[in-house]
């Protein structure tokens, strides 16, 4: 008997946590820099915290027999640093002054928006409401974790 597609969220959900080992391993290794991981896993779920949550709070009661490797630790870590970048606490940065936020807000006829908020230089440019959509414009392979966004 087939199973059912998964929906969205939990495809993120598991995407998410197979690149928080793939990218935790690297880190480790020291094949990745951390900020470049956590800039690669907000990417994964753009604004949407709650499915970071999600995964950290089944990999932090995973069975505490499994294999520690990739380090549990430094994956949790990642994505405790993902979920602050999803939240809008801290922004992504890139070359030539490209800062990414990740924003959530309510418009003028009360719907909830989620967008990635592209500014250079401190200059608004362009909202995007894609990953895909931004990658049209910046290269994601070049941010990396950055600040507080006030800061």
């Amino acid at each position: 008997m087939p199973s059912r597609p998964l929906s969205r969220d939990r495809a993120a959900q598991v995407r998410l946590q197979t690149w928080a080992g793939t990218h935790a391993s690297k880190v480790a290794k020291r094949q990745l820099t951390r900020g470049s991981a956590v800039a690669a896993l907000a990417m994964v779920a753009p604004c949407r915290p709650e499915l970071v949550r999600a995964v950290i709070d089944r990999m932090v009661k995973g069975s505490p027999t499994a294999a520690d490797w990739p380090p549990r630790s430094v994956q949790v870590s990642l994505l405790e640093s993902a979920e602050r970048v999803t939240l809008g606490a801290v922004h992504l940065t890139g070359p030539g002054g490209v800062t990414v936020e990740h924003v959530t807000y309510t418009d003028k006829l009360g719907y909830t928006r989620k967008v990635l908020r592209l500014r250079r230089n401190g200059v608004f440019i362009r909202d995007f409401r894609t990953v895909e959509e931004l990658a049209e414009e910046v290269d994601l392979a070049t941010l990396r974790e950055g600040g507080d966004p006030a800061g």
